[in-house]
């Protein structure tokens, strides 16, 4: 019988984008998507939400807006500010509040990843408090965010996730010190790249699998000149919560699968795990917005020996990662951000063959009028495996996006992306292909309004889980002060 796994994964069309999945198959196949890199993408206006593919999982929920969870540098035709239209906050002495509530409704074609599909109506409700210091030196920043969404067909797959984050800088001459903390406490959903399911009579699925990350972060940026060095660390908890089976087409069901009863919840803990990543980031200057960038990276991976090796052999790994490349502003319409390198990750179990990859992050922006932005993404890493019989996968995700300024107040976004993964137990793979695009009204500085259409394709070579295909579509507004 197929044994469970799961696995967090850079999240498809239609979801949080970097929103984790949960998935079931066979134990050649696995994985968890958690990539602590260097470069989160860019921040986006409403329509380009849903289509946000992300660098990691976490890295997509951490916000913007709170010092330490910053984002790419580079002002595109999304990101850049647009006084008449921004809200204006509310100012509390040295502070600005800014509220803000989302509403969407729409129609997910294909909720679970199945064939035949199972659709749904689909209302995320959403709010979140921002506040930011408005002070000359140092600053300090936090956010809660809560986000709720109903599939009223498919009502097991219904889930409320929040997130709360604070972070603050501390400027010590020319050097800044940068502190912070997040708790998230999200759900991982049955679609996306690694999340399979059981191909068996009956259509049976899973209920959203909740955990909890719980994250500290600090860097100290240092400056000599031209030549800058940012050591920083990184810690980060996950704690996963119970998975249920269910029936979703009413046919006949077995009393167990793979040991499992229909509704009975089974633990999770077994995939607990703590990651601690430290790291150096060198930068040289050799001319204005020119960049010359270096990076080394050493991330520990432990799991709880107990629940390992309950469930198989402990998957405990080190990894060290050497990227270097350019920060580089041609001119004004062309900026380059590459890192390209090499990482060795060693698993502590000899069970588990020791692994080497080339690894890459790499962002082009084309600005050829003030008016469109073209960007382009790029990202090649090695994975941790949740799945107790598999080490990993290598992961390749590609993306490229386009949006225009229809008018001052009118965005229109669309975007290509495809996700691999190459499973090092076997010959196993599997492929998302999406694409999508939106279109947000600036009513005023209070509302926005929004539609977004978003596709995605899968192909795998497992023959666990449909090759489905699934579209969503969103009218959403959002309410800001």
């Amino acid at each position: 019988m197929p044994n469970l796994k799961t696995t967090l994964a850079l999240g498809g069309p239609g979801q949080n984008p970097g929103g984790c999945r949960v998935s079931m198959g066979s134990g050649r196949r696995a994985g968890a998507c958690l990539v602590l890199s260097l470069v989160a993408t860019a921040l986006t206006p409403l329509a380009a939400h849903a289509q946000n593919a992300g660098r990691s999982v976490l890295d997509q929920y951490f916000p913007a807006g709170v010092p330490g969870y910053g984002r790419d540098a580079g002002v595109t035709v999304l990101s850049r500010a647009r006084p008449e239209y921004d809200p204006l906050g509310i100012r509390s002495g040295d502070f600005i509040i800014r509220p803000q509530f989302d509403e969407g409704i729409g129609y997910n074609t294909n909720v679970l990843g199945q064939k035949p599909p199972k659709g749904s109506l689909t209302v995320n409700t959403g709010a979140s408090v921002r506040f930011n210091s408005d002070w000359g030196r140092n600053s300090i920043g936090g956010e809660v965010t809560v986000d709720d969404r109903r599939t009223p067909s498919v009502s097991f797959e219904d889930r409320t996730d929040w997130t709360a984050s604070l972070g603050g800088t501390y400027e010590i001459g020319r050097d800044v010190l940068t502190v912070a903390g997040s708790h998230l406490s999200l759900h991982q959903d049955p679609t996306g790249i690694d999340a399979q399911q059981f191909k068996l009579p009956g259509a049976f699925s899973t209920q959203p699998i909740p955990f909890t990350a719980d994250d500290l972060r600090a860097s100290y940026a240092t400056n000599f000149g031209r030549f800058a060095i940012t050591p920083a660390v990184d810690y980060t908890h996950l704690s996963f919560g119970d998975l249920r089976l269910f029936s979703i087409n009413g046919g006949a069901v077995p009393p167990a699968i793979g040991g499992l009863v229909l509704g009975v919840p089974v633990k999770q803990g077994y995939r607990d795990r703590d990651l601690v990543q430290a790291g150096v980031t060198g930068r040289y200057e050799f001319a204005p917005l020119r960049s010359v960038v270096l990076v080394v990276r050493d991330t520990t991976t432990n799991y709880s020996s107990s629940q390992a090796n309950a469930f198989g052999p402990n998957r405990s790994s080190n990894a060290i990662e050497v990227l270097a490349g350019l920060d580089y502003v041609a001119d004004a319409v062309w900026r380059y951000r590459a890192l390209v390198g090499y990482q060795m990750r060693d698993f502590r179990n000899t069970q588990f063959k020791n692994h080497s990859a080339p690894v890459a992050e790499a962002n082009v922006i084309w600005q050829p009028s003030g008016l469109t932005t073209v960007t382009g993404r790029l990202l090649r890493t090695v994975e941790d495996a949740s799945d107790e019989s598999v080490s990993g996968y290598d992961y390749t995700s590609a993306r490229l996006s386009v949006d225009h300024e229809y008018a001052r107040n009118i965005l229109l976004s669309g975007y290509l992306g495809a996700q691999r993964a190459d499973y090092l137990q076997g010959t196993n793979n599997e492929t998302y292909y999406g694409a999508g695009g939106g279109v947000t009204w600036l009513v005023n500085r209070n509302v926005r309004l929004a539609i977004t259409d978003d596709m995605t394709q899968r192909e795998s070579s497992s023959g666990f889980g449909a090759n489905f295909f699934q579209n969503v579509t969103l009218l959403q507004v959002r309410l800001g002060l």
